[in-house]
């Protein structure tokens, strides 16, 4: 992949998640959240079945370890989306990036960089602006706070995935997480909810575009990218995810930010973009 393929890459993964929050509240119409969650891994898992037999079983366990958080962050991003806008939970699911020194620090006793310590900082600040700006006392909607275990799920992912990366092909790793968070799901679906699918064709739509898309295609994409461009371009793209999340958003379901939420999230943005920017690696790695 050439350098400019790899850009181009990175910006379509951006788009595809950053997309993905309002196409899923609009699927919440006809399915509850957990079911619509299992169909789309489900689905995914099937589209990635065929290339499964060359996983070893230590590929296995690794997979069933990040399946595990994948399943996770997954469904309380999309339960809580009953709750709060796709917009907030855009910019609440980025706080993955600030709050993975904390997950370094409770899995290896290992203290954040200062630059890192004050992102965290700014972007929990930069969360009390954009959840509650009429009622700074008020503190998270249930949704909100849902979605704030999704982003300490997607950061414990990353840690673990730069673990298992070292001793594994991250393809296979892809493949075998997708398949265990299908499982996890299916299995927790009727535990946690009376399961709902009303098969329209929006539904049909929103299940295709986040197995095929937003599951397989974004994640080889990124994968392919980030073997040419270094870590910050990358994380300097990933943090406009949740812009693109707010502004697909207010196209989609007429969800609109206030002044002051959107500069609640662009301190979770500066918050994540801190520790990179201080590292100021912009040559390709």
């Amino acid at each position: 992949m050439t350098h400019r393929q790899a850009v181009l890459s990175l910006w379509a993964t951006c788009l595809i998640w950053g997309a993905a929050f309002p196409l899923a509240k609009l699927a919440l119409q006809d399915a509850s959240p957990m079911a619509f969650t299992a169909v789309r891994f489900v689905a995914a898992s099937v589209l990635v079945a065929p290339a499964l037999a060359g996983v070893s079983r230590e590929e296995w366990r690794a997979g069933a370890v990040l399946g595990a958080l994948l399943a996770v962050g997954f469904a309380t991003q999309t339960i809580g989306l009953q709750w709060t806008t796709p917009s907030r939970s855009g910019f609440l699911t980025s706080l993955y990036i600030p709050f993975t020194p904390l997950i370094v620090l409770a899995a290896y006793r290992t203290l954040p960089a200062r630059l890192a310590g004050l992102g965290l900082v700014i972007a929990v600040l930069g969360m009390v602006l954009l959840t509650r700006p009429d009622n700074l006392g008020g503190g998270l909607n249930a949704g909100d706070a849902l979605t704030v275990l999704c982003a300490f799920a997607f950061a414990a992912h990353m840690v673990v995935t730069g673990e298992f990366a070292r001793r594994f092909r991250v393809e296979r790793l892809m493949m075998a997480q997708i398949v265990v968070a299908g499982v996890l799901t299916v299995a927790a679906t009727p535990l946690l909810e009376t399961p709902r699918l009303h098969w329209t064709p929006l539904l049909t739509g929103m299940v295709a575009y986040e197995a095929v898309l937003a599951s397989v295609v974004a994640i080889r994409l990124q994968l392919a990218a980030q073997q040419v461009l270094s870590p910050t371009y990358a994380a300097l793209v990933f943090t406009l995810e949740p812009v693109v999340a707010a502004t697909t958003s207010l196209l989609l379901t007429g969800d609109r930010l206030t002044l002051l939420q959107w500069s609640g999230g662009a301190l979770i943005i500066a918050g994540s973009l801190l520790p990179e920017l201080g590292r100021g690696r912009f040559t390709r790695s």
